[in-house]
């Protein structure tokens, strides 16, 4: 008969000093969870960081935020966490579908129809580290591995976490160093931070009226800019919940995601464009929403965001920038522009339930190509017409079903598919601010303005353009 092996932590438990010795044909151990919620109070001390460090998965089957290894289809789950279990544990796995969030966040572009395995996956508690692994994570973030049908809770400890805060707080700073918030907050950070999470911890804190004004390139835009102590409350909070929206987000949606853009976009689509001319004519749908921030309903925004989320302290804090009720999302706050993509994710799921796999969209800019029938194209057009307004309350702005020779209109380019130009109206204000920068002397201004238009305008085919404005082309 085989003897059972009991370990040290097992013979402390039954109060014998020494385990007996046994064959090693079986094994039993007994581990003691850790919580892994961090106490703000304690954390506050110089250097110290509110998480434990990541664990490493060697088999990636970790799939809930507070399980880590001890969570998914291929691994026991005997000591899953009380936060997370319910009378079907066993059966709740890892998501195996080939597009998960590490490749959405970490760059990865892995196309869910042609599939592919992203390489590395992590819970959701590695967005923070301890000491050295903090830092490690600032210069290369690894993104968590989020399930996408799974709905989260407990996340509010992570918000008020000071490494969360402190991370925050950094990238607040990029591009402020200069600014009266920054330079007011920066002379007591520590203490700032440390009263932000307790106002947070009580459900006490309130944002400052922000500070509104017009931009008028090119076109009005009505902007509201928050406090500096409120930029870096929503850097803390979109640190823990926008890799949760991310994953929900189809890979060819490209706007305000880490790893996409204006150029992946306008190189996607003109790639695609090449791809469909091998197999006959293409026609093309351009169109996009009018006042896509103003109009958004935030009664159906927020039924997306509950989807995910069922922390009530998250969601209370939530509210505190994004009301239930009412419409419009203010712009320049950065949950603004998550709640876009996530609004925006309706109309992509509804794209792909119509059949048209071969859309793109950055925001409120929408392109689907289809084949050689134009007709196709008018009755899609019809179709988004009416879901647009019944189920997101939103009306086209402009519209354009053409052959692809007229050139695709998205992004700032006009895309063909031998080659991509510059937007004549990109052009056109380009010439009329140099045009100012000379009249006034400003040759500072003129060359931060040539610095950025410059990179812009090396991603088409420029040359001629460049030359007849007497600028040099960059390699």
């Amino acid at each position: 008969m085989q003897q059972m092996r009991i370990s040290p932590c097992c013979a402390s438990i039954c109060g014998s000093s020494r385990a007996p010795s046994a064959s090693p044909s079986l094994s039993i151990s007994i581990r003691s969870r850790r919580s892994t919620s961090p106490k703000p109070d304690a954390c506050w001390g110089r250097g110290s960081l509110g998480l434990r460090e990541p664990r490493n998965d060697p088999r990636g089957n970790g799939a809930n935020w507070n399980d880590g290894v001890n969570a998914g289809s291929r691994a026991s789950n005997w000591n899953n966490a009380p936060s997370n279990s319910n009378n079907n544990i066993g059966a709740r796995g890892v998501c195996d579908y080939p597009f998960t969030a590490s490749a959405l966040l970490t760059g990865a572009r892995t196309d869910p129809f042609t599939g592919g395995q992203p390489a590395g996956r992590a819970s959701a508690n590695t967005i923070l580290g301890r000491g050295a692994a903090s830092s490690a994570l600032r210069r290369n973030p690894q993104p968590p591995h989020f399930s996408l049908g799974t709905r989260y809770r407990n996340l509010f400890a992570s918000i008020i976490a000071p490494a969360n805060l402190r991370e925050a707080y950094r990238r607040t700073s990029l591009g402020k160093r200069g600014t009266l918030g920054f330079l007011r907050f920066k002379e007591d950070a520590e203490a700032r931070l440390y009263y932000l999470a307790k106002a947070l911890e009580r459900g006490d804190y309130r944002p400052a009226p922000p500070r509104e004004f017009l931009v008028f390139d090119p076109k009005p835009r009505a902007i509201s800019a928050l406090s500096f102590e409120d930029r870096v409350v929503q850097h803390a909070l979109c640190l823990v919940i926008e890799p949760i929206f991310d994953a929900t987000l189809m890979p060819r949606c490209y706007a305000c995601r880490r790893g996409y853009g204006t150029h992946v976009g306008v190189r996607a689509v003109q790639a695609e464009l090449r791809r469909q001319l091998e197999y006959g004519d293409v026609y093309f749908l351009k169109t996009d929403f009018k006042a896509f921030f103003a109009s958004i309903d935030r009664a159906r925004l927020w039924r997306e965001i509950e989807r995910k989320i069922s922390d009530r302290r998250t969601l209370e804090l939530i509210e505190v920038f994004t009301p239930r009720a009412g419409t419009g999302l203010p712009i320049g706050n950065l949950t603004s522009q998550l709640w876009a993509n996530v609004y925006g994710g309706v109309f992509d799921r509804w794209l792909v339930a119509q059949g048209a796999l071969q859309w793109h969209r950055y925001m409120d800019d929408v392109v689907v190509l289809g084949g050689s029938d134009w007709r196709s194209m008018v009755s899609l057009l019809h179709q988004v017409e009416i879901f647009a307004e019944r189920e997101m309350h939103l009306r086209l702005s402009r519209w354009m079903v053409a052959h692809h020779s007229r050139g695709i209109n998205f992004l700032g380019y006009r895309i063909w598919s031998t080659h991509k130009l510059l937007r004549r109206s990109s052009v056109v204000r380009a010439r009329r601010r140099l045009r100012v920068f000379d009249r006034h002397g400003d040759a500072e201004g003129r060359a931060r303005f040539l610095g950025s238009w410059m990179g812009h305008a090396s991603w088409a085919d420029s040359h001629n353009l460049l030359a007849s404005m007497g600028l040099c082309a960059r390699n």
